[in-house]
């Protein structure tokens, strides 16, 4: 053999529920942090001012990761001037 990859799977972290009142932080089918809508709101929990970023969410490599985590600053950024504007 050339090359032989030695890959560990990835699983998501039981312990996330735990830190929100029951029911409050939702999972998708795989137990990771569900994001509703994703390809308009990266990064956003249905509990307002949440947000979750990189292998939170999902499996993703390094990139995918980095890219998830800047589009989830963007929305934190966003939230909070709007929480700003108001009070």
């Amino acid at each position: 053999y050339d090359l032989v990859v030695l890959a560990v799977g990835v699983q998501p972290n039981s312990d996330a529920g735990a830190l929100f009142p029951e029911g409050s932080l939702s999972l998708d089918e795989y137990r990771y942090v569900a994001e509703p809508d994703e390809d308009t709101h990266p990064g956003q929990t249905r509990i307002p001012g949440v947000y979750v970023a990189g292998a939170a969410s999902g499996v993703k490599d390094i990139a995918d990761s980095i890219l998830h985590a800047g589009s989830t600053v963007a929305q934190v950024a966003a939230y909070l001037e709007q929480e700003q504007v108001a009070s």
